[in-house]
């Protein structure tokens, strides 16, 4: 005869007729444990309550308040060595362009600190086309050798020439005259599929000061933002086409008849090499500049965040009292009449109506070369520039003549 207690430990383990759920015992060896020591001893051993059930939640608990705050410090730890790694070789063309034209300005600006300056800001037009070199030391109205500096940047369009100057008042570079590049194709609307001075702009590589003064141009702030915090809160991921770039050696690579990435001189003009300018080759590069631009000309419509920063640079220098003319660089009538009709109208209005609202001078350089003097209708060779800066030497000095102070005008005419 069996016990009750081993009774009810088998229909425990083998079940009833009306199909209960089997019920196993937590440990079937600590149950047998229990009843040989309560057999021995003669007293009954109560099992100690298993805590595990509750403890091991409040573990976990305890775990993941700690979790929370280990996360963080090992993402910020994971930076550091991307931190570390990058280097200027990484940066994209304009902004390298950008960080070693500002460097070498302020190198010549020590050099002669009691130069009159003339600073010419532009596109990679203005970068290929003005040898600043050759108008530096050059006496001007007030019998003062002028220094001359090219300050044109890839891509550049009113919004940055806009910023630039003002970074260079507020550091107190006080020029004697400012040239600006009057670039028609980047006071463009920015829209879907259509090139302007925004698509051209690189959020992740703008310091935070120079995201406050462009947001106010921006069709689209929220892009620029967002991207602008990518690149700080996720590195990796905000400069992973300059990582891939690198790892691949592209960032480095040499492209063939690539004038861009030829060194500049000690004035920020580039040094251009002499390209096969064969009518083969000149039609390669008229084709693919009309690639790159025949849409958005076709479509040109001016945005007012362009016009705007045009706006806010001139009344910026008319309160600082420093002349400004406007430069219109010279293009193939080729790539002028890619402009519908339209557009070209709202063009020639806004620059009429600049130079009317603040007074401006305008130097009209657009038909001073020929066509063999241009590398893809647009951008010069080396004999365009050492024309182009021929007329330029001329023109800034008669504007100086013109924009001269009452004292230094009265001293010319002595």
């Amino acid at each position: 005869m069996s016990s009750p207690t081993s009774e009810s430990l088998g229909q425990a383990m083998m079940g009833d007729s009306a199909g209960a759920p089997i019920r196993y015992p937590k440990s079937l060896a600590g149950s047998m444990l229990i009843r040989l020591l309560s057999r021995h001893k003669g007293r009954s051993v109560q099992p100690k309550p298993a805590v595990f059930a509750l403890a091991l939640p409040r573990r976990m608990k305890r775990g993941a308040r700690g979790l929370i705050w280990w996360i963080p410090f090992w993402y910020v730890l994971a930076q550091i060595p991307l931190l570390l790694w990058i280097d200027p070789s990484w940066q994209p063309n304009r902004v390298r362009v950008e960080c070693d034209k500002k460097q070498q300005l302020h190198e010549r600006l020590a050099e002669a600190p009691d130069r009159p300056l003339v600073l010419m800001l532009g596109s990679s037009r203005t970068d290929w086309a003005f040898q600043a070199g050759r108008l530096t030391g050059r006496t001007g109205p007030d019998g003062r050798p002028l220094l001359a500096y090219n300050f044109g940047v890839p891509t550049t369009g009113p919004m940055h020439e806009s910023m630039y100057v003002h970074e260079f008042l507020d550091e107190g570079i006080r020029p004697r005259l400012i040239l600006v590049e009057f670039v028609a194709t980047h006071l463009n609307q920015s829209r879907r599929g259509i090139l302007s001075e925004e698509r051209f702009t690189i959020p992740s590589w703008l310091s935070a000061e120079q995201v406050v003064f462009l947001r106010p141009y921006l069709s689209n702030k929220r892009r620029i933002l967002l991207e602008w915090l990518e690149a700080r809160l996720a590195p990796w991921y905000g400069y992973r086409w300059s990582i891939h770039e690198h790892l691949q050696g592209k960032h480095s690579l040499e492209r063939p008849w690539d004038q861009a990435r030829r060194p500049m001189d000690d004035w920020g003009c580039r040094l251009l090499f002499d390209d096969p300018n064969t009518p083969e080759f000149r039609a390669r590069r008229w084709a693919g500049a009309f690639d790159m631009y025949g849409e958005t000309l076709r479509n040109f419509r001016v945005g007012q965040g362009p016009l705007q920063a045009m706006h806010d640079l001139l009344a910026r220098c008319r309160r600082e009292r420093i002349p400004v003319a406007l430069v219109v660089m010279p293009v193939t009538k080729q790539f002028e009449s890619i402009y519908n009709p339209q557009g070209r109208a709202e063009l020639e209005n806004v620059l009429a109506d600049l130079r009317d609202q603040y007074g401006t001078e305008v130097i009209d350089g657009s038909d001073w070369l020929d066509l063999k003097d241009f590398d893809d209708g647009h951008h010069v060779i080396r004999s365009g520039a050492e024309k182009f800066t021929e007329r330029m030497i001329d023109e800034v000095q008669k504007v100086l003549a013109r924009t001269a102070p009452a004292n230094e005008r009265a001293e010319i005419e002595r």
